[in-house]
């Protein structure tokens, strides 16, 4: 079987391709950096060096697949124009996919990208409304909750105050996922596409900020380490004063306010088939020690692709 890859090796490309190769599959894998080809090719696949948003590249290298995986490298960019970036992406993958005849594909969707309250990550239903429009191809549709690695944004916080700040109630509980759960969802849905348009939820565990801080109380002998909350408002300056545009800023909040509500957030995974990965919470929690106690180690927040 063919298939071709969209994120470089980022997390979950890094995972998913190695295994379909081992499978004894011929694995294309596009990213934007030439210095990945050579990494690309020493885990047996096949590197395409190009451009997502250029629709001629992307068709030549989904001709002949028998199945493609989607996602975006980021939400949003500098000018904050979330919506317009990701609908001409959404337009992009689209035409690319229908010209190559390809008939199988896994998307890299988002929780939220159903409910317009969702803030920023409703930009993610742009682009399956355009995958969705395409007739005579299969779409599983992959929508993870918030990644672990976002809660490394409060390192600093931690490490110069004892404290995590946030304008989600400390006992509003969340849910999480790492990158090999999700990773796990793609490779099972890339070898079997379903029939028609599919949704498939995946998250790892389910905790409330109150239960994290205490588990990094114990972790990083931190007795003090409390829960600070803060405003909306706070939030936004926050991450404007952090270089984030204005508008942007707001579909963040948005988003977090979205997040107060778990019933809104989480029920539409009563509806669809949802998977819970095995990454817990004492997982997650070993792991930012480590990276606590060596800096020079990389967890950036939504880092999905590595270019």
């Amino acid at each position: 079987m063919k298939y071709t890859l969209l994120g470089s090796l980022g997390h979950i490309s890094s995972i998913v391709a190695p295994a379909l190769v081992r499978a004894g599959n011929t694995v294309t894998v596009i990213s934007s950096n030439e210095k990945r080809a050579d990494q690309i090719r020493q885990i047996g696949a096949i590197p395409a060096i190009g451009d997502m948003q250029d629709a001629e590249f992307l068709t030549k290298q989904f001709t002949g697949a028998d199945a493609v995986y989607l996602m975006l490298s980021s939400i949003g960019g500098p000018t904050g124009s979330v919506f317009e970036s990701t609908n001409a992406q959404g337009a992009i993958f689209a035409k690319a996919v229908q010209q190559a005849g390809v008939t199988n594909v896994v998307d890299l969707s988002s929780i939220g990208a159903d409910n317009p309250d969702a803030g920023v990550v409703y930009a993610y239903h742009l682009i399956e409304d355009q995958l969705r429009a395409l007739p005579n191809v299969n779409v599983a549709f992959v929508r993870p909750v918030g990644f672990y690695s976002n809660l490394y944004s409060n390192m600093d916080s931690i490490k110069n105050d004892h404290a995590i700040y946030s304008n989600i109630p400390a006992d509003v509980k969340r849910r999480w996922v790492a990158p090999e759960d999700i990773a796990a969802v793609v490779e099972k849905l890339l070898l079997h596409v379903p029939q028609g348009k599919t949704i498939h939820y995946v998250y790892s565990d389910e905790f409330t900020t109150t239960e994290l801080i205490d588990a990094l109380k114990q972790a990083l002998e931190m007795p003090d380490l409390h829960f600070v909350p803060i405003t909306d408002e706070q939030t936004r300056q926050a991450m404007v004063a952090r270089g984030v545009p204005e508008d942007l800023a707001e579909l963040f909040v948005q988003m977090s306010v979205f997040e107060r509500d778990s019933e809104k957030v989480y029920g539409d995974l009563k509806n669809e088939p949802t998977t819970i990965g095995t990454f817990k919470l004492a997982d997650f929690v070993r792991e930012f020690k480590q990276v606590y106690e060596k800096p020079d180690m990389t967890n950036q927040s939504n880092t999905l692709i590595d270019k």
